[in-house]
């Protein structure tokens, strides 16, 4: 999960004038972990949509400057599957920075850094997500929600929360209270909810917003929330962009994470 995190925002930090190199080194890379292999294996070979050609795809879309790719999958596998297979052709049809493959994903000033970081955030992410929530969830499968040898105690409100860890042999008594001090975290939510629906324009991307919203809100809400699905939302979250109302509730949802152990 690590190091897919860092291929992923590698990718999603990449400039607009090394296309297509940086999505074959992702692809590269995320093709010789064995987990994610697999998984990409299965989408294209049971989960790819009936007559969907990302050849003729991704050549229409170069071929109009105002073309996109629209009507994506709401199955997570069968969207991966498009999406890998549409970056595979991106790749072998040598899709580069200037094309008109990318003139449709920007807005109105049609820069050519934005419109790359359009396709990223609106094509390049589905995969992303997908692929780690089904790592998130192989996770909390093993168990690695549940390591046997440390335990985490949270005290008081997140502002002054400490946290206690028994490593090795050691051991830690201590009492919790307050949890995840759940009045906290949702004000940080309805700010982010609040931001992105005043500062983020794409609707696609306020819906996946609004989606990892609930998702870390249910988690918290539950008592007993996995950080595995935890770190995944909030993953997704923190990769958007938005303006300076978001960035700050972003800023406090990374401090949050933090503060209850999820590193990123």
């Amino acid at each position: 999960m690590f190091l897919f995190d860092q291929e992923s925002n590698i990718l999603l930090r990449s400039n607009w004038q090394e296309s297509p190199l940086p999505f074959k080194r992702f692809l590269d890379r995320i093709e010789s972990e064995q987990i994610i292999a697999e998984y990409l294996r299965d989408c294209v070979t049971n989960h790819a949509p009936t007559g969907f050609d990302a050849h003729d795809c991704v050549a229409a879309v170069a071929e109009d400057m105002n073309a996109t790719f629209v009507n994506f999958s709401t199955d997570p596998k069968e969207e991966s599957a498009e999406v890998y297979m549409i970056l595979k052709e991106v790749i072998e049809q040598g899709i580069r920075g200037r094309s008109d493959f990318y003139y449709g994903f920007g807005d109105q000033n049609k820069k050519y850094e934005e419109m790359y970081k359009g396709f990223l955030d609106k094509v390049v992410r589905r995969l992303i997500t997908n692929i780690n929530c089904n790592l998130s969830i192989i996770g909390i499968e093993m168990g690695l929600d549940d390591k046997p040898s440390g335990n985490n105690y949270f005290y008081g409100d997140l502002n002054g929360s400490q946290v206690n860890q028994a490593t090795g042999n050691a051991r830690i008594d201590a009492n919790q209270s307050n949890s995840f001090g759940d009045i906290n975290i949702n004000k940080i939510l309805d700010s982010l909810a609040s931001a992105a629906e005043a500062e983020i324009e794409d609707e696609e991307t306020l819906n996946d917003v609004r989606d990892n919203v609930e998702i870390v809100r249910a988690q918290v809400a539950s008592g007993k929330p996995k950080r595995g699905v935890l770190k995944s939302a909030i993953g997704f979250l923190r990769g958007i962009s938005g303006g300076a109302q978001f960035a700050a509730a972003i800023a406090d949802l990374i401090s949050f994470a933090t503060t209850v152990g999820i590193n990123f």
